[in-house]
């Protein structure tokens, strides 16, 4: 029988670690060069138009989770230690450059709003406020990491979709490879019966 190849585990890309850690690394300085110099420019809830009057600046702080959603403090560390669990077990399979640049911005987004909880903190652990100040009308302020966490999702679903396809493909030609052999060994085994009679 033909092994299946959708049963085996793709093999990781061999830029796979270096795309993810670059990603990560690259994104996280991205998002806290901006935040800082939103906080230096930047008047707290004013509002800087940019593209007419919905679309600008305004800087804020969020207590909350990725586009102001309300969230237990302590829920961020659970969620980013999660995100990199995440990441660091599925690099083993990573078979495409794709898929390792949706963990890598994943990776960015988390790990750059949870630096604001840290280095921004208040009272208690992780009361810091992260550093809003993209405004596009009534969508609630975000920063770069929220925009890589949105990215870094789309991709990933691109990416799995992508694999499901393949997989799929795989399956196919495995079974077409099957029927193709059952076939000619029956065949086979016809002739053998035909020349012993």
């Amino acid at each position: 029988m033909t092994p299946d190849p959708a049963a085996m585990p793709p093999a990781r890309h061999p830029l796979a670690v270096p795309v993810v850690t670059l990603l990560a690394a690259a994104g996280v300085i991205l998002d806290q060069a901006t935040k800082l110099v939103a906080e230096r420019i930047l008047d707290p809830g004013v509002f800087v138009p940019l593209l007419g009057d919905g679309v600008g600046w305004q800087l804020i702080g969020n207590p909350g989770a990725a586009f102001g959603m309300p969230v237990p403090a302590p829920l961020f560390l659970v969620v980013t230690a999660l995100v990199v669990f995440i990441v660091v077990r599925s690099l083993r399979t990573t078979a495409s450059l794709l898929q390792a640049s949706a963990y890598g911005l994943l990776l960015a987004g988390a790990v750059g709003n949870l630096i604001d909880r840290v280095l921004r903190a208040g009272e208690g652990f992780l009361s810091g406020e992260v550093v809003d100040f993209v405004a596009w009308g009534s969508f609630p302020r975000f920063n770069v990491a929220d925009s890589w966490i949105t990215v870094g999702f789309a991709l990933l679903v691109i990416a799995l979709l992508i694999e499901d396809r393949r997989v799929a493909a795989a399956e196919r030609a495995a079974a077409e490879a099957d029927a193709a052999s059952a076939s000619t060994a029956d065949g086979t085994a016809e002739a053998h019966r035909t020349e012993g009679t």
